[in-house]
């Protein structure tokens, strides 16, 4: 690992690792840099979110800037005669017979999670995994439909407790977080034990790494699929950013299938040069103490990032870039975050520019982050307990703004090819809170379906997602917006049309 610190485009104000915002598009260092507006044009989008008036508007495009490599995907809801995102119809065959087990099913996350299956497969017997009736009784309260679900009491540090509540299950969720600092994947080892599917959404490079690294060749002795990191951020953002760079590398034959690097026509491909996400989320986006306890505990973790096909490490939550995330949330500062997204990116789909930035309103948070990672003792920050208890302390300011602020979650995800040309796509829900269920549920809905081969995998590698677009298309549901492939000048709010094809 090379150990650098990043420059920052701006001068740093008061404490020295404490920097003031630079705009998106500003002369940042190259490998950290947020992608600016530029020229890009399209080929006809895929037929799952075919947008009739959208491809006339962007062939005439074609005319003025010429030929681009990236085929747009396009689904906005936020104008009252856009398209919606297209439903996708469940069989009621789809989870018929089977039970799914929700480790930490009681939890903001799997809670959500839960109501979502509850409703688009009202066939699956979904258990909760809960530590204890207390949990049980408020996720009831909170959400009254999930009263007729079966619960289970499981510890998720005991081995043979978890393997003891996977009786008789065909799947089992983990969404029990935070996943940082944990140093073994017992969920995981349990589900390959009981040889049945195991998704989690662990948002820790770490844990996700060693559950790749420890399980990946087990899990496909046992005939085991596993998907790690599958739910929102990182999870849909990841399939995301493959789509996108599977299109420029013309790996889907006509039908929108995966076809590989040798199964798809080549004429025309790009290679990906540097991928960017960004992320957003209004306070604690409804999903509890739980996030809190994680962006704590990332406070104490230095950022990995790539730049040109090597490691680089700079300090948490710095290097901030304020992004527009166009119509429906509008412009954000998002700060640099240590997420597993970023190392996978860089190792399974070969893209020699890697980073990840995220940021939340009020805007005090922000720097109240930044103070916590450069003041708070080590000790203290790298510690599960005592970031736990801090958490606690800090709620009781946190629930009293959240309602004012509400739960809106965007992502932008941005790429760069080899030969210059540019795309970007956009998520925008207004709940956090449901959002997140909704994305877990297209995972599950994959894995039922039997879309992911034996093996741990991360979401952008294809042999975890069948179906690229069944899962999109699962997971835009509710969405304010969603697009894909799309030139970043036409996300970004203040984009006019000037006419004849041309863009400011």
């Amino acid at each position: 690992m090379i150990c650098h610190q990043l420059p920052c485009a701006h001068a740093s104000i008061g404490h020295p690792g404490i920097q003031q915002p630079a705009v998106c598009g500003a002369d940042t260092p190259p490998h950290l840099t947020s992608l600016t507006a530029a020229p890009c044009c399209a080929l006809p989008t895929h037929r799952a979110f075919r947008n009739p008036q959208a491809i006339r508007s962007r062939s005439r495009s074609v005319q003025t800037r010429g030929q681009c490599r990236l085929c747009h995907t396009r689904c906005q809801a936020s104008k009252p005669n856009a398209d919606a995102p297209p439903s996708i119809d469940v069989s009621p065959e789809v989870g018929k017979g089977k039970k799914l087990l929700i480790i930490g099913g009681t939890g903001r996350v799997g809670s959500s999670t839960a109501a979502s299956l509850v409703k688009t497969h009202p066939n699956l017997t979904i258990i909760l995994g809960t530590r204890g009736q207390e949990g049980y009784d408020a996720a009831v309260k909170n959400r009254p439909e999930l009263g007729g679900l079966e619960h289970r009491i499981v510890d998720r540090n005991n081995l043979q407790s978890i393997l003891s509540s996977m009786e008789g299950c065909d799947m089992v969720l983990h969404t029990a977080g935070p996943f940082q600092r944990k140093k073994e994947c017992l969920v995981l080892e349990a589900a390959i034990q009981a040889k049945i599917p195991y998704l989690d959404v662990c948002d820790d490079n770490d844990y996700a790494a060693r559950a790749k690294a420890d399980y990946h060749e087990k899990a496909r002795a046992a005939g085991v699929p596993a998907i790690t990191s599958g739910g929102i951020y990182p999870g849909v953002s990841n399939v995301m950013a493959a789509h996108m760079v599977s299109t420029a590398r013309r790996e889907y034959d006509q039908d929108g299938h995966f076809a590989g690097k040798d199964g798809a026509d080549k004429e025309g491909a790009v290679e990906p040069k540097k991928l960017q996400y960004f992320y957003y989320t209004a306070g604690t986006g409804g999903v509890g103490p739980t996030i809190m306890e994680t962006s704590y505990l990332l406070a104490g973790t230095p950022v990995i990032a790539y730049a040109d096909g090597k490691q680089v490490e700079a300090k948490p939550i710095s290097q901030p870039l304020t992004v527009d995330f166009g119509k429906g949330l509008g412009r954000k500062t998002v700060w640099l975050y240590n997420l597993p997204e970023v190392e996978s990116a860089f190792k399974y789909m070969k893209v020699p520019n890697v980073s990840a930035r995220f940021g939340t309103d009020p805007a005090f948070w922000n720097w109240a982050m930044v103070a916590t990672a450069r003041f708070l003792p080590v000790k203290i920050i790298t510690d599960r307990a005592k970031i736990r208890s801090f958490a606690k302390a800090t709620s009781p300011v946190i629930k009293a703004i959240d309602p004012i602020i509400g739960e809106k979650v965007g992502m932008r995800v941005d790429l760069e090819l080899a030969d210059g040309s540019k795309a970007c796509g956009v998520f925008i829900h207004k709940k956090l809170s449901d959002s997140a269920g909704t994305c877990i549920a297209a995972f599950v809905d994959t894995m039922l379906q039997g879309g992911t081969q034996p093996g741990v995998w991360f979401p952008e590698e294809p042999e975890a997602v069948e179906d690229r677009m069944r899962l999109l298309t699962q997971s835009a549901q509710g969405c304010i917006r969603f697009e894909l492939n799309q030139p970043p000048w036409k996300i970004e709010s203040d984009a006019k049309q000037m006419g004849m094809g041309f863009y400011w």
